[in-house]
C-alpha cells in the first residue's frame, strides 16, 4: 500500500462515549488519502473496542500502557508514514473539509511548517455552546505564541520533516506538552506558523478537563515557561511580564466560571499589576473586570441576570 499523504495521530484514553464520532469525522473527510493512527493509552473502558469496529484499512490501532497523551502522540509519530501530520483528540470532531483546506494552505506556503485554525465549543452532548476559541489569522510569531497559546491541537497540520526537527513531545509534562511542542516548532525558523480564523473543529467541553482546573493549569504553565526560559532566554525575557499577565487573566476567567470569585479577583489583580497597559487594550479584560465587579457589588439575583450577557459577550470576542 502506498504511503498516505496525511497521518492523523489519535491518542485515546477512556473516551468510549465520544471516540466513534471523533474517528468518523476523520474518516469522512473530503480528503480521503490518510491514515488514522489510534493509540489506545491503556483505556479501562470500551474505547479500543469502538475503534476495532471500523472496517476501514486506513485505521491503525496501537495499544500501550497508560503513560499520558505526550507518550501516546510519540508512539503515533514513530509510526506515521504521511508527508503531513495532524493531531486529533478522542472526544472532539472535525468538520468535513478540514484536512483539504489545511493541505491547500501548506502546499501554497512552502515556508510554513504548521497551520492551524479556530475551534467551536460544544457540550458533552455535542450541542453548540456559542463560543469560538483560538481565533488567529496570518503568521503567528514566536512572541505572540509565548504570550498566548492560540494553537488548538485538533486543528494542526504539520510537515513531517518539521516534526522530525522539533523532536518528541515532552513526556515529563503532565499536561500542556502540545503547547511546549508548538513553541519548539516556532523556534525552528522565523514566521513558520500560520493561523486561520475559520472554524474547522468542534472542541468538546466536559467535566474533569484540565481547562476547568486553573490551579493545575498554573502548575503546568510554570513548568513550560521554565523550559522556555532555558531554551530561548532572550525571547522569553522580552515578553515575560506580558505573558504572565495574560495567563493570570485567563486563570481569573476560569476561576470566575467555576464560581471561585475570591480567587478570580486575586488573579485578576495580579494580572493587572504585571502589565496593565497591555491588558487594558484587550476587550476580554474589560468584560472580565465588569463581571467580577458585578459579582461583588450587585445583589446575587441581579448579577445572575447579567451573567448570560457576560457569557454571550465573551463568546463574541474569544
Amino acid at each position: 500500500m502506498p504511503d498516505p499523504l496525511v497521518s492523523v495521530i489519535f491518542p485515546i484514553y477512556n473516551v468510549e462515549r465520544f471516540v466513534r464520532a471523533a474517528a468518523e469525522s476523520v474518516l469522512s473527510q473530503s480528503w480521503r488519502d490518510l491514515e488514522l493512527i489510534a493509540v489506545d493509552d491503556g483505556s479501562e473502558d470500551g474505547t479500543a473496542a469502538e475503534i476495532e469496529r471500523f472496517d476501514d484499512p486506513r485505521v491503525i490501532l496501537l495499544r500501550r500502557q497508560h503513560q499520558g497523551a505526550a507518550a501516546a502522540r510519540n508512539t503515533g509519530l514513530a509510526c506515521a508514514r504521511g508527508r503531513y501530520v495532524s493531531f486529533m483528540d478522542g472526544d472532539d470532531v472535525w468538520l468535513e473539509s478540514k484536512l483539504e483546506e489545511d493541505i491547500r494552505r501548506l502546499e501554497s506556503h512552502p515556508g510554513i511548517d504548521l497551520v492551524f485554525s479556530a475551534m467551536r465549543m460544544v457540550n458533552e452532548d455535542g450541542r453548540d455552546i456559542a463560543r469560538t476559541v483560538r481565533r488567529w489569522s496570518g503568521v503567528l510569531a514566536l512572541r505572540d505564541l509565548l504570550i498566548e497559546n492560540m494553537i488548538g491541537t485538533d486543528t494542526v497540520l504539520m510537515r513531517r520533516e518539521a516534526c522530525a526537527e522539533a523532536g518528541r513531545f515532552d513526556e515529563h509534562l503532565t499536561a500542556g506538552s502540545d503547547y511546549e511542542y508548538w513553541i519548539r516548532v516556532a523556534l525552528l525558523r522565523p514566521n513558520n506558523i500560520h493561523g486561520s480564523a475559520e472554524v474547522t473543529a468542534l472542541y468538546r467541553r466536559r467535566a474533569g478537563q484540565l481547562t476547568g482546573n486553573w490551579r493545575q493549569q498554573q502548575d503546568v504553565w510554570m513548568q513550560i515557561m521554565a523550559k522556555v526560559r532555558a531554551e530561548c532566554p532572550d525571547e522569553f525575557v522580552s515578553v515575560e511580564s506580558t505573558a504572565r499577565a495574560n495567563f493570570q487573566r485567563a486563570l481569573s476567567a476560569t476561576a470566575y466560571e467555576n464560581g471561585e470569585l475570591e480567587s478570580a479577583s486575586e488573579l485578576f489583580q495580579e494580572a493587572m499589576q504585571l502589565a496593565p497597559g497591555f491588558l487594558l487594550k484587550d476587550k476580554r479584560t474589560w468584560l472580565l473586570g465588569s463581571a467580577l465587579l458585578s459579582a461583588r457589588v450587585l445583589p446575587s439575583r441581579m448579577h445572575q441576570r447579567l451573567e448570560a450577557s457576560f457569557r454571550s459577550a465573551r463568546a463574541r470576542i474569544s
